[in-house]
């Protein structure tokens, strides 16, 4: 993080900011791009929809970078339905070791191009 290759911000709801419910993360590292967590309590509410969204547009048009690739557990669909929601497809399969143990990983990818074509039509 102090080398500049790493970003964190929590996620609080708008009318009680005190409370966090949730982080998110971008990093340089390859193919795990962004990471983030969300209190299970506030599942599908969009927090999490809204969140990707902002940090997705800085990584691309803030700190310029050209692909995004995120893992998740194959068996995350939340996760799953976020990164469909936003454009990204899934480019591959690996075992990757998780909190929980190993297990089947995907990696979903999308370009900066990709992303501004679905996010900045209007722009």
């Amino acid at each position: 993080m102090t080398e500049g290759n790493a970003w964190f911000w929590t996620i609080r709801k708008k009318d009680d900011p005190s409370i966090i419910i949730g982080m998110i993360s971008l990093d340089d590292q390859e193919n795990n791009n962004r990471g983030f967590w969300l209190d299970p309590q506030w599942h599908g509410n969009g927090f999490m929809t809204e969140a990707v969204q902002v940090v997705t547009d800085f990584w691309f048009n803030t700190l310029n970078r050209k692909v995004l690739r995120t893992p998740k557990s194959s068996d995350n669909i939340a996760s799953k339905k976020i990164s469909i929601k936003n454009g990204m497809r899934l480019i591959r399969l690996e075992n990757k070791d998780y909190v929980s143990g190993r297990m089947l990983s995907e990696i979903w990818e999308i370009t900066r191009d990709e992303w501004n074509k679905i996010n900045h039509q209007k722009d």
